[in-house]
């Protein structure tokens, strides 16, 4: 799942290691799904270590009773001189259209491969760790989230992309290997497909 809207969603900024929090609207949004969420019988919550995913996290464990477990390798990716920064300005679209190719790194930012590494490894650990949980929920970020889609399960960058509290249903099997069972499911009550 990507964490609810923040201040920077609202306004195009790209978002990658600052950490801020949940917008009003954001917090809004993710407590309107979080009942939503007890239909599927989550167990257990993983989110990153920012504050905008701890409190995505915070509140659908609120309302299921999931306990929340944070891990720093769900974070984002780090975007360098990116983050912060107007996504639609002249001076950065073109450095924007390549952040998702694998051999690109934007300046102080951090490189797709090592990225990937780090949330693989973390995706595959909760895997290990939960075999015997029938639902676990990571809470992470849109970027790292798109680029394990598109590159470790080989989905379409269109497809894999999230809005805001919307998230993919990804099944996995006693190897640690994910397979795609749904993509894209959202949340807003005129297009809810769970």
């Amino acid at each position: 799942m990507r964490h609810g809207i923040t201040s920077y969603n609202l306004t195009g900024r790209m978002l990658g290691q600052t950490d801020i929090p949940l917008c009003e609207i954001g917090i809004k949004n993710v407590m309107s799904i979080a009942p939503k969420m007890n239909h599927i019988g989550i167990k257990l919550i993983y989110c990153s270590s920012y504050i905008r995913s701890i409190q995505t996290a915070s509140i659908i464990s609120s309302v299921t009773g999931a306990n929340v477990i944070k891990r720093a390798n769900l974070k984002e990716r780090h975007l360098g001189v990116l983050d912060g920064e107007f996504k639609d300005t002249i001076r950065w679209r073109d450095v924007v259209n390549k952040l998702g190719k694998k051999n690109f790194t934007p300046e102080g930012g951090e490189g797709v491969d090592n990225c990937l590494e780090r949330f693989t490894s973390e995706m595959k650990s909760i895997v290990n760790s939960n075999l015997d949980e029938e639902n676990v929920l990571v809470v992470s970020h849109d970027g790292v989230i798109t680029l394990f889609m598109r590159y470790v399960l080989h989905v379409n960058n269109n497809l894999s992309f999230l809005d805001n509290c919307d998230f993919h249903i990804l099944d996995t099997d006693r190897k640690g290997n994910f397979h795609v069972n749904k993509l894209n499911v959202v949340d807003s009550p005129n297009k809810c497909n769970f």
